[in-house]
């Protein structure tokens, strides 16, 4: 199977380490007691980061990510060496600063910070919703009663909250706080996305020529898509709700990797070559994909 992953990840290469001034943003590696590493990254203003690097038989690239808890880990194949490769580790130092200062920010702002948004875009549906605050929970029933359609619920213990959908609108009733609202948010984009992201590489598998047995929308929170075979060969691709915030650009693009994908099931130089005769602005087209999962609205990640 292979993913279109967001976080950082550098290939599987070795070179000689380089030279780093002592003072400057700068990546060791560490050995720990009974054979551990760690990966120690300084910040151009003296903060120090820790990565754990976990080594996995299965992994067949070198992933850094950040978790929740601001914790780093490097997730990387058995057999690659670290110790011969610091040049292309520290090529992620504008990724760790970047991170860094936005998990700073989210913390500083709290997890009851008001970021939901006053208004959500779905190119894919070509449609803009106000999202407004409607009124309480029997407030919410009665608007139900007068519409006929059928809302989104979400409840926590005791908290409940009614999510109303109208044409150019997205209305909630209840207790209206930031968790809330936003779990709700996440579902009906879901709801949306397997209406609208399914058709969409349905429509580019049969104009390039792609076989596809089976197609999904999961919420899977640290990649845009994956792609796997089944036996007779057909691809079998799954697409992040979270593509339908995307530009239809992007989602065709996204869709496009993941359908190469059934050909070559990895990132050599052969499924390049392929991705290359359907988008051959490739290399940007990726960068943006990277660029707007980085710049996803908090309401978009779970609270945990």
């Amino acid at each position: 199977m292979t993913d279109m992953p967001p976080s950082a990840v550098f290939p599987q290469r070795s070179s000689e380490p380089s030279a780093v001034a002592p003072d400057g943003p700068s990546v060791c590696l560490e050995r720990l007691p009974e054979g551990a590493e760690r990966l120690v990254f300084r910040l151009a203003d003296g903060t120090k980061l820790q990565a754990a690097v976990r080594r996995s038989t299965r992994a067949r690239r070198a992933r850094l990510s950040l978790t929740a808890a601001g914790e780093w880990r490097l997730s990387v194949p058995s057999a690659l060496s670290l110790a011969d490769g610091l040049d292309w580790l520290e090529s992620l130092l504008p990724f760790v600063e970047r991170a860094w200062r936005r998990y700073r920010r989210s913390v500083q702002e709290g997890p009851e910070g008001n970021f939901l948004p006053e208004e959500l875009s779905l190119p894919l549906m070509g449609q803009t919703f106000a999202v407004r605050r409607g009124g309480d929970w029997q407030q919410g029933c009665a608007a139900v009663a007068r519409s006929g359609h059928a809302p989104l619920r979400v409840e926590a213990g005791a908290r409940r909250l009614l999510l109303m959908a109208a044409e150019t609108s997205l209305t909630f009733f209840g207790d209206v706080d930031d968790g809330l609202a936003a779990e709700a948010l996440r579902r009906w984009c879901r709801r949306q996305a397997g209406q609208y992201l399914p058709p969409l590489l349905e429509e580019l598998a049969r104009r390039h020529g792609f076989a596809v047995s089976g197609i999904s929308v999961r919420d899977q929170r640290s990649r845009w898509g994956s792609c796997s075979r089944d036996r007779q060969g057909r691809g079998v691709i799954r697409l992040n709700w979270r593509a339908v915030l995307l530009p239809r650009e992007d989602a065709a693009f996204l869709c496009l990797h993941e359908l190469c994908h059934i050909l070559r099931m990895d990132h050599s130089t052969a499924y390049r070559e392929e991705l290359a005769r359907y988008a051959p602005d490739w290399p940007e087209r990726e960068r943006r994909l990277s660029r707007f999962w980085r710049e996803l609205p908090r309401w978009t990640r779970h609270a945990s």
